[in-house]
């Protein structure tokens, strides 16, 4: 889908004009960037031009360091997890309730960076990385053109402002600030210092810009309270499970029937991906720590994105040996620096490698995270050449590099993507017998999508002559199991409600009324409305009143936000290389 293309179906607005900033605007002066006139450019924006190297290394520390702010922030909540906490999910839900209640400056620091987050990766490409360049490059354009720049105590007053970075006794946390800044053994780092206050910089002209056109924008509050409770009401109704056994089943496909299936549907039956990937390993010395070595982390991937991902073992060689940084070793025990496995599926490559790495909080497989993103990578054929000609690196990007994770072990592991297999279409003989499962399935389906579809229309015609009894009783004589439901809270996790049917479909059917048809894989779902209620109390009040009506606001300012997204692409006459791979939809 082209960029105008992208404006048409996503805008509401033909072009958004900004005529006035408030004060509270501020923008970094960013300057060094491409010629207008450069033949490299990866984006372009405004007539700036982003190289790869430049696109990929800004995209990737809008996405670090929002990330590392949102984590700092929601460590502050993570008590209620703990050992002083008990009981039941509801009540737990309830101390949580409470505890934001009492701490709504956490809450609102959460959503924003968390919203922050969302409108950043909203975007034409497929590259979450490159929409978040995207955003901020665009968000430079309308700054320059605004003339506006930061001051150093704009961006002071806003990290202070910050629930993450106040301390229990109102002071301002030094140590997380110096953990997101490079600083180590009483030195500063100051290019990624400087890569932290441009993101915040952001952030602030973010928030500022979205505020501008947000503002004093609200809902109708008498509307936000009818919508409040129409979302919050209680059902209860009649339901009834058809089991798919219940159908008769269709006849087995011919030979020819099955060939033709698996013509039209290869696309479902391909090889596994395989990948070539080497794993560095970083292990603290007696003298180190593991916090420490993750600040070192920190700045090597800063120093690896300006390579664009190459010289890899001599920007390690020379880390090792710089005292400015924590001791560390990475040269394995039979002298080699790193552990490159052949060509594997991720199965193969979970055999061989058996470490466990944390990965977005989890501890999973390190072989999955090697089979995780990466969209540009050479074919295995071009990496063997270029390593037998030993010049590997030429290759090599930035986006290969997965990145540094702590292993159960106690190390840091690094993950680079040499090349990458890309599955192909397997031939009959090898995807007969899925196409064969698949292709049964599908018959099933559609046996059971044809009688749910003649019962349900039954039922319909049922309702105004014979009543809901006489209506489910269509139902109970096809094979179907009738049962009651309710009272049920709609949209509420813990509710118990007639599996497959939405609570959007419940809201929205009259009562006395069918929802709309489910068909599943095992069976197909009828159900029917019964009867509405709300609850009212203070303390529904208050959680309407002072939660859910200001997140709808905020979700309809974050809609106006998005509208100047979508033009800003035309305005800013934003192009894309060839390579970039946009987001392509179904007309």
């Amino acid at each position: 889908m082209t960029i105008l293309e992208f404006i048409r179906k996503n805008s509401l607005l033909v072009i958004i004009v900004i005529a006035a900033v408030g004060a509270g605007l501020v923008m970094m002066d960013y300057s060094g960037k491409g010629s207008a006139f450069s033949r490299d450019f990866y984006i372009r924006v405004d007539g700036t031009s982003y190289d790869y190297a430049e696109t990929a290394n800004m995209g990737e520390n809008g996405k670090h360091f929002l990330s590392s702010l949102y984590s700092a922030t929601r460590e502050l909540i993570e008590p209620l997890a703990g050992d002083n906490v008990s009981g039941s999910d509801e009540q737990l839900q309830a101390a949580l309730a409470a505890w934001q209640q009492e701490h709504p400056d956490v809450v609102q620091s959460l959503n924003m960076l968390n919203e922050v987050y969302s409108d950043w990766h909203y975007g034409v490409t497929k590259d979450d990385a490159v929409n978040v360049a995207l955003n901020r490059a665009m968000l430079h354009a309308e700054a320059d053109k605004l003339g506006l720049h930061p001051s150093e105590e704009q961006i002071d007053a806003f990290l202070r402002s910050l629930p993450a970075f106040r301390t229990p006794d109102g002071s301002f946390n030094t140590e997380l600030y110096r953990r997101l800044t490079g600083y180590r053994h009483g030195h500063g780092n100051r290019v990624q210092e400087e890569l932290f206050r441009g993101v915040v910089a952001d952030i602030i002209t973010w928030e500022g810009l979205r505020s501008l056109m947000g503002k004093d924008v609200s809902f109708n509050s008498g509307t936000q309270e009818t919508l409040l409770d129409a979302l919050r009401q209680s059902v209860t109704g009649r339901t009834a499970w058809l089991p798919s056994e219940k159908v008769s089943s269709p006849p087995e496909p011919t030979e020819d029937e099955l060939k033709a299936y698996w013509e039209a549907h290869k696309q479902n039956y391909m090889s596994d991906e395989r990948r070539i990937v080497s794993v560095y390993t970083l292990t603290p010395t007696d003298e180190g720590n593991m916090e420490n070595l993750l600040s070192t982390a920190d700045m090597l991937m800063q120093d690896l994105s300006l390579a664009n991902g190459r010289g890899l073992d001599k920007l390690l060689a020379e880390a090792q040996q710089n005292p400015e940084y924590d001791p560390f070793n990475y040269v394995s025990e039979d002298g080699s620096t790193h552990r490159t496995f052949p060509l594997s599926t991720q199965e193969e490559l979970a055999q061989s490698l058996k470490d466990e790495v944390n990965f977005e909080g989890n501890d999973v497989p390190l072989a999955k995270v090697a089979f995780s993103e990466i969209e540009q990578a050479p074919d295995p054929s071009t990496y063997e050449a270029a390593s037998a000609a030993g010049n590997a690196e030429q290759n090599l990007s930035i986006r290969q590099i997965r990145g540094f994770y702590t292993s159960s072990d106690g190390k840091l592991k690094l993950v680079r993507i040499e090349a990458i297999e890309r599955p192909s279409p397997l031939a009959y003989e090898q995807a007969r017998e899925k196409a064969l499962a698949d292709f049964r399935k599908e018959r099933e389906a559609n046996a059971l999508q044809l009688a749910a579809e003649k019962l349900y229309k039954e039922m319909q015609e049922a309702l105004p002559e014979k009543g809901l009894q006489g209506a489910f009783d269509l139902a109970s004589a096809a094979g179907a199991i009738v049962e009651d439901f309710g009272p049920a809270e709609l949209f509420k996790p813990t509710s118990v409600l007639p599996s497959g049917v939405s609570d959007t479909d419940m809201m929205a059917t009259p009562s006395g009324k069918l929802t709309p048809l489910v068909v599943q894989p095992t069976g197909a779902r009828f159900t029917c409305i019964t009867g509405r209620t709300v609850e009212d109390s203070p303390a529904i009040t208050m959680q309407k009143r002072m939660f859910d009506m200001p997140r709808l606001n905020s979700q309809l300012r974050n809609s106006m936000m998005q509208e100047w997204q979508n033009a800003a692409y035309s305005r800013f006459d934003v192009q894309l290389a060839p390579s970039v791979r946009t987001v392509q939809t179904e007309d």
